[in-house]
């Protein structure tokens, strides 16, 4: 391949996408925003093409089956989901040497909408398991706060005459300001899981006839094991709805 073949190649292209996306902005508001959702995928693409040399899908969490994370899915063709959705994790075994993974995409049960026969209900399981993390991890930072507040207000009465009371009275001082550091990282994850709570639905359907396999790299959340949607997994129930899908949908004759 001749380096001049391929920057004719890149200039077609661009003219291409250029005399798509100017054509689309000129009509309604529909093809407007298409052609923002384009433009806003484009970039995000050519930063995954950027990173993928440097990625390393080891330093992410490891992920298991029923796990539920947030994917970019990026730009799609027709009824194909596409941008930010939560999916369920569909691999039995999944090293996190793995680059990929095999996930069922999730999207809001709309209302007075039947259930597609291609999906099955999730409901609010979800929502009701973040809103339980949360209350767990409010209540915890509430019981650490009053006990960093009692070994605060103890610590400020300890006698300091003498230079080695005052090294001793230190010490305790910052072993407390690290655990309060440490609350305050707890604190944030109370805040980002509140943001995210506030803009899900209360219902949901899985889409068994968009299984996908997807790169590690377009996960959003959680990539940690102290990210937002860490340790939020569809139960076994669901899991089991979702075989009993796939196997109607591509399996039994």
């Amino acid at each position: 391949m001749k380096k001049e073949d391929v920057i004719q190649n890149k200039n077609e292209a661009i003219n291409v996408l250029n005399n798509y996306l100017d054509t689309c902005i000129a009509r309604d508001k529909m093809h407007i925003k298409k052609a923002n959702l384009v433009s806003y995928w484009l970039k995000d693409y050519v930063r995954y093409i950027e990173a993928e040399e440097t990625f390393k899908c080891e330093k992410l969490k490891k992920y298991n089956r029923g796990d539920i994370i947030k994917v970019n899915l990026g730009f799609n063709i027709g009824n194909e989901e596409g941008g930010l959705h939560y999916c369920v994790v569909l691999d039995i075994i999944n090293a996190k040497k793995y680059s990929t993974l095999t996930v069922v995409p999730l999207t809001s049960q709309k209302d007075n909408k039947k259930v597609p026969n291609s999906a099955i209900l999730i409901g609010s399981e979800i929502y009701d398991k973040l809103s339980i993390k949360n209350k767990i991890l409010i209540d915890n930072a509430n019981k650490k706060s009053d006990e960093y507040k009692k070994e605060l207000k103890a610590i400020s009465q300890l006698p300091e005459s003498s230079e080695d009371e005052k090294i001793i009275k230190n010490v305790k001082m910052n072993n407390v300001k690290e655990k309060i550091e440490l609350l305050n990282e707890d604190v944030e994850l109370i805040n980002k899981i509140e943001n995210e709570i506030s803009q899900m639905k209360n219902g949901s359907i899985a889409l068994i006839n968009q299984i996908t396999t997807i790169s590690k790299q377009r996960i959003y959340n959680p990539k940690s094991d102290i990210d937002v949607l860490s340790g939020i997994r569809l139960s076994n129930e669901s899991l089991n709805l979702i075989d009993e899908k796939i196997q109607n949908l591509f399996i039994k004759k």
